[in-house]
């Protein structure tokens, strides 16, 4: 079979279709899914074509991972431990896993760490970036170009070459594109006839999969409503299959046809491939498994929200550049959802197409906005856009590195990350974001296992308070109240909403089964200098300082009970930490957990443990009965 047939059967899978009234987006919510935002402070994005086309809602995404300020601000990003879990969450507006559509989930990531720049206060910068504020004013936001690359201002995810070759590619002409007029090269799809541009994103490998070119991205999973075609999906993925482009002769100059045939025919090209990126190929899974109904951005069917289990690579498994290097200190994780009605089998292809010169013989399953009896007495109008009848959606994280394990936490010892999902403001204002939640919030561990409590927010967001959000510090640059703050401090029992007092503080112990204390301080208060009173304000100052005003001391910077002090603003790291007494334990953040407004807990159950605590519920009864008894021997 030629290679221009193969294109053509095995290289039409069309990665999203869905009706114009259906507004399928998907919102990443851990990682942190920017949906291309960056720093506004607004409660819609400013630019959609900053990194990629989300084709989602504006009011989707969070803001950027820092603290406010330029270049002097340098907020550290968070990292994942080689080999430890991830739970990676979303939210999509369509169904999937249901009868009412097709529907395809693909997660990948990316990373590259080659230095592009170094700015006098700043430092160092990489290829890929989430882009740095000019001043404490400046969002960020606005798109790369050629010229800007080397810009610390402009964020880059895909580089330079990987636009300027989809530009100059051909599309491929074997693809289903009903009654549309794209243009010619690869920056032209039936969702994108115009081929705009965002980022240096290459249109057509973002609309397909797996593509038939080279890509930076390594795939991670594949949920399919059709399991049969998983050999398809990893055979044909980059992780294992090298990718075909054609060059001149000389090797100088970027041609544009897309397959074998076409370029040796062509007596100026040679066919190049690009090796394989060396990695297993991505699991494929039923999307049963992350099944939710339609107009629904909420959880699955099992209550919890679609998720999927990232064991992130270990350093040694990822792929390697041509000069052996492999990047792991830059990446991005990118999570693609497309749907397709019924009308639309997935091998639909070119000759499906709407044919102008004779309409009369078009086959195409669907036309723009159909009017027609149907057999009925008159006539039924459809709402049908055949732009988005075949239509992707996508969420990316900000960047993120994958870090080399401790040298005493060999391989085979389990890592899993607990994480902060959510947003300042109340559940209407948050939307299609959410308040804040632990991720994953149900979590069983050995003892011998380790958690690393890590977790960022955003100093960005809209001003919200004072009963859409909790505490400081205020935005020195432009005045309210932004900051994303949580903590973890333990509870009795799930249904209160007070500490344990530390006395009796079962969750975290060290090696000799006591308290441990500094673990516990570090949890609850992120690192402020709490015996500092300058920096950290009692209650009694704060009560001095603003009499009666509640409102002012709940608001104030040096409100460390409120965690408005922090050293590193919106991000905390927690550390790898063992858990060293069995049991089921509960936890709550003391910021922004307030009964009837937002619920931010947690439960920890922890097995074989060196110490035999009991139960959470029992000790807290002990503790409460405790209290009682002093409470009556006083009285008597």
């Amino acid at each position: 079979m030629s290679r221009t047939k193969l294109l053509t059967v095995f290289l039409i899978a069309v990665l999203a279709l869905c009706l114009q009234l259906a507004r399928a987006d998907i919102y990443m919510h851990s990682p942190r899914g920017s949906n291309d935002r960056n720093c506004e402070r607004d409660a819609n994005r400013r630019n959609a074509n900053r990194l990629f086309d989300s084709q989602n809602n504006a009011a989707g995404g969070y803001a950027c991972p820092r603290a406010v300020g330029g270049p002097e601000v340098k907020t550290p990003k968070m990292f994942y431990y080689e080999g430890s879990e991830v739970h990676i969450e979303w939210t999509s507006q369509h169904s999937c896993g249901e009868h009412n559509n097709y529907c395809n989930i693909i997660i990948q990531y990316m990373c590259n760490d080659t230095v592009v720049g170094n700015h006098s206060v700043y430092g160092d910068y990489y290829a890929v970036r989430d882009g740095i504020p000019k001043t404490a004013n400046d969002d960020a936001a606005d798109t790369v170009t050629e010229n800007d690359y080397y810009n610390l201002v402009y964020g880059v995810h895909e580089q330079y070459e990987n636009y300027y070759k989809c530009k100059n590619r051909d599309r491929n002409m074997g693809l289903f594109i009903g009654d549309r007029r794209p243009g010619n090269k690869a920056i032209n799809t039936r969702q994108n006839e115009g081929g705009t541009r965002y980022g240096f994103e290459c249109v057509e490998e973002r609309d397909y999969y797996p593509y038939w070119a080279d890509s930076p991205w390594v795939d991670v999973a594949v949920f399919t409503d059709n399991t049969t075609l998983c050999d398809f999906y990893q055979q044909n993925s980059q992780n294992v299959a090298p990718k075909g482009e054609c060059w001149s002769k000389d090797g100088n100059t970027f041609l544009r046809y897309n397959n074998i045939k076409e370029c040796i025919e062509s007596n100026i090209g040679k066919w190049v491939e690009k090796p394989a990126k060396g990695v297993d190929a991505p699991l494929c899974l039923s999307n049963n498994l992350i099944a939710v109904r339609d107009n629904h951005l909420g959880n699955t069917q099992d209550g919890n929200m679609a998720h999927f289990k990232w064991k992130v690579p270990f350093l040694d498994e990822m792929p390697k550049d041509a000069n052996g290097k492999i990047h792991h200190e830059n990446c991005v994780i990118r999570i693609r959802y497309n749907i397709s009605t019924t009308e639309m089998p997935f091998f639909t292809d070119a000759k499906s197409n709407f044919n102008y010169n004779n309409p009369s013989a078009s086959k195409t399953p669907i036309t723009q906005d159909p009017w027609d009896t149907w057999g009925y007495d008159t006539e039924l109008h459809l709402a049908v856009n055949t732009d988005q009848y075949g239509r992707v959606f996508q969420d990316r994280s900000y960047v993120f590195e994958i870090r080399k394990r401790p040298t005493d936490v060999p391989k085979y010892t389990k890592i899993y990350n607990l994480n902060v999902r959510g947003k300042r403001g109340n559940i209407v204002q948050t939307f299609p974001s959410t308040e804040y939640d632990f991720v994953p919030s149900d979590l069983t561990v050995r003892s011998e296992d380790y958690i690393h409590f890590q977790w960022t927010g955003s100093d960005y967001n809209p001003n919200r308070t004072p009963n859409n959000a909790e505490g400081g510090p205020v935005d020195k640059a432009q005045g309210g109240y932004r900051a994303d703050r949580s903590n973890i401090v333990q509870l009795d029992v799930a249904g209160m909403n007070v500490p344990r007092n530390f006395t009796f503080n079962t969750m975290f112990l060290n090696e000799n089964g006591k308290a441990d204390k500094e673990l516990i301080h570090r949890l609850a208060f992120l690192n402020q200098n709490i015996y500092d009173n300058t920096t950290c304000l009692s209650k009694a100052q704060l009560k001095q300082k603003y009499k009666t005003d509640t409102a002012s001391m709940e608001l104030d910077d040096k409100n460390c009970g409120k965690l408005a002090n922090t050293p590193t603003g919106p991000y905390f790291n927690g550390g790898l930490v063992r858990m060293r007494a069995s049991g089921k334990f509960y936890y709550f953040s003391t910021r922004n957990n307030n009964f009837s407004n937002r619920g931010q807990k947690g439960i920890i159950t922890v097995t074989g443990g060196r110490f035999s605590s009991a139960n959470s519920n029992t000790m807290g009864i002990m503790a409460l009965l405790s209290v009682l008894l002093a409470c009556l021997m006083f009285l008597l």
